[in-house]
């Protein structure tokens, strides 16, 4: 799995940017806020999320790993998928679309082509709670529910599991949820 890429951004279009890692051109779908910061000379250095579907691969590109991080809350919502997510997000800085989130911004939500009033909603109750200051454990939770749903389980599995992990180190944490999981 691709998790990030460094390279040389050969084109830019609206939603995408072509980056060249060690001769190979990779296309990332990227929101206008990231495509704003980045440069056309030099190296580029981007966080990905690469998805896998049946009759594609796609590449979401992201400056801030916080950027991603968000990108990947949305994901957990049902029937966001990762082009909703990018459209989401590319109504302004991720800060803003955090906000919105916090604040139950329905207006700003909706405002995003293919949101509807339902699925803002849904936003806003599943991750109003979740979307807060980053600390150490949130961070290591964040670890281990990715570790698991890289495995193959559910994010919802891997945060009602969490509940029952007790210990601290995160692969002792992955390891403790497996073997719960096993069960």
């Amino acid at each position: 799995m691709i998790v990030s890429l460094r390279g040389r951004i050969l084109e830019k279009a609206v939603n995408w940017v072509l980056l060249e890692v060690g001769g190979i051109g990779y296309k990332i779908g990227v929101s206008p806020a990231v495509l704003g910061q980045l440069r056309q000379e030099g190296e580029t250095f981007l966080y990905v999320h690469h998805h896998v579907r049946e009759d594609a691969e796609d590449l979401f590109g992201f400056v801030a790993l916080a950027d991603l991080e968000l990108f990947h809350k949305l994901l957990s919502i049902s029937g966001v998928g990762p082009k909703s997510a990018m459209t989401i997000m590319s109504v302004g800085p991720a800060d803003q679309v955090r906000k919105a989130i916090m604040s139950g911004d329905l207006a700003m939500l909706t405002s995003v082509p293919g949101v509807g009033k339902k699925t803002a909603q849904k936003i806003i109750l599943e991750l109003k709670g979740q979307i807060v200051e980053p600390d150490d454990k949130a961070n290591a939770d964040m670890d281990v529910i990715d570790a698991l749903v890289g495995l193959g389980y559910t994010a919802q599995q891997a945060k009602d599991v969490l509940k029952h992990v007790k210990a601290e180190e995160p692969s002792d944490r992955i390891r403790e949820a497996l073997k719960y999981l096993a069960k």
